[in-house]
């Protein structure tokens, strides 16, 4: 069920009816991209007290003229109302759990073989980008790295101002078609991995070009080249690519997503032959350098996360059978505390982490995070599950399966309303590459129990 936004809710409680100009109320409570979930609720006590207040002054007023019991009893009848709405706010105005899923790439569709290696991003103007990896055969054909973005609904249903742009929500329903950002040619274009640049607005992807295609990554993965795209117009066209290999060295990215730092570093994940690393850059993405790796030199496709005192985590796939983590106290220079997460199991897979801004006034910020969870070998990559920490990722308190069935390489991202988290993941019914799909979903659906077995 999608959440009913309070302006609805308000309107719903008849006070037009009364006939006493209370869509006031309403329009103080909304519309607003927060206004769909339990931190909103503070704000209609807020529209309540003034509304309140604005019936005392006039009962106040009213009192000293000759009819003070019809005064009396319209400021009563705000009190009842008022309180009514306090009574059921808890309940009554948090947003219901909201899930829904649809498949966007399906290998053998558009000529192409096999999807893989998903990653999702937000653009500033709130539209969604999906990007994989388009293989086209063989091991040694080459790959392209494609993209679909997220089409809005029309008519509008609640547009707002979003970064400038007037954009409405309600994306998952419509796509536009595949497009491809950096064709193989011979080549294999693969891990995409892209930042978002708030201050500039642009959007840069980080990947991997390897000479004669997969053939010769399975015989020698730092034979390729590091190279950075950039678009300025929503990712509807892409810049030529610009190898960056001299300034970071043979750098495979994430993959999944970089991120931009509070202090406007920006931050690509990946990892190199010596283990897991960042790359960054201080200019808005005109230079790159690399970060010192991680001491154990197992540790491969990695994701990072600023976490609420401004510290660096870096989230790990190794060949154990849990999740490698490693703070960084200079924003991803250097690592340190590292050791094994025991509460995140893992069969040797990519995964995805992600912050989640938390409204509370002084709460940490949550994380998010996406796994196949069974500490067992390749294989076992099922029953993906998004897992929610409110203290840093020093526990996991609550998780829920998104799909019982096969389910690999992923990437989360919080959509534009700021309430919605997206889910691009590798899925299929008898193994995990037979498409990619997307999910959204709230926090409510993610702490709510499911009803049945299949987590839905």
């Amino acid at each position: 069920m999608i959440p009913i936004p309070r302006r609805e809710f308000v309107h719903g409680l008849g006070f037009r009816m009364l006939g006493l100009g209370l869509s006031n109320l309403s329009a103080l409570a909304g519309p607003r991209a927060d206004a769909e979930g339990p931190a909103g609720f503070g704000r209609v006590k807020h529209c309540i007290f003034l509304f309140l207040y604005g019936g005392l002054r006039s009962l106040i007023r009213r009192e000293r003229m000759t009819k003070r019991n019809v005064s009396t009893v319209f400021f009563a009848t705000q009190v009842a109302v008022a309180m009514a709405i306090l009574m059921a706010g808890s309940e009554d105005l948090r947003a219901q759990p909201l899930f829904t899923s649809q498949d966007l790439f399906i290998s053998g569709h558009d000529n192409v073989n096999i999807y893989r290696i998903p990653s999702l991003i937000v653009s500033p103007k709130g539209t969604i980008l999906a990007f994989c990896e388009a293989r086209q055969g063989d091991d040694g054909d080459p790959t392209n790295l494609v993209l679909k973005r997220s089409l809005f609904e029309d008519p509008p249903s609640q547009p707002r101002n979003l970064n400038g742009y007037p954009r409405t929500f309600g994306y998952g329903v419509n796509w536009q078609s595949m497009q491809v950002v950096l064709a193989g040619k011979g080549e294999a274009i693969m891990q995409p991995c892209p930042v978002v640049d708030r201050t500039t607005g642009e959007i840069l992807i980080c990947c991997q070009e390897i000479r004669g295609g997969l053939a010769n990554l399975l015989k020698n993965e730092w034979h390729g080249r590091c190279l950075i795209l950039s678009s300025v117009d929503d990712g509807v066209t892409w810049s030529s690519p610009r190898e960056i290999t001299e300034s970071v060295g043979h750098f495979a990215a994430g993959p999944g997503i970089g991120i931009q730092l509070k202090s406007g570093r920006l931050v690509i994940p990946g990892y190199s032959k010596d283990g897991a690393r960042c790359i960054f850059s201080d200019d808005h993405g005109k230079t790159w350098r690399a970060g010192t790796p991680v001491k154990n030199k197992g540790c491969n496709e990695s994701q990072v996360v600023e976490l609420s005192d401004g510290s660096l985590l870096m989230n790990m796939r190794q060949g154990g059978r849990r999740r490698y983590v490693a703070l960084s106290k200079d924003q991803g220079e250097t690592w340190l505390k590292e050791n094994n997460e025991e509460s995140l199991p893992d069969p040797g897979c990519q995964a995805s982490i992600l912050r989640f801004p938390n409204r509370a006034a002084g709460a940490r910020d949550l994380l998010l995070f996406a796994n196949p969870p069974h500490p067992a070998p390749f294989e076992a990559r099922t029953n993906l599950t998004v897992r929610l920490s409110d203290d840093d990722g020093q526990t996991w308190k609550a998780s829920r399966e998104v799909d019982p069935g096969p389910g690999a390489y992923s990437s989360l991202a919080v959509l534009a309303d700021g309430s919605t988290i997206g889910l691009l993941y590798e899925t299929g019914e008898k193994h995990p590459y037979e498409k990619i799909a997307f999910v959204r979903f709230n926090l409510e659906w993610l702490t709510t129990t499911p009803k049945s077995n299949t987590g839905n």
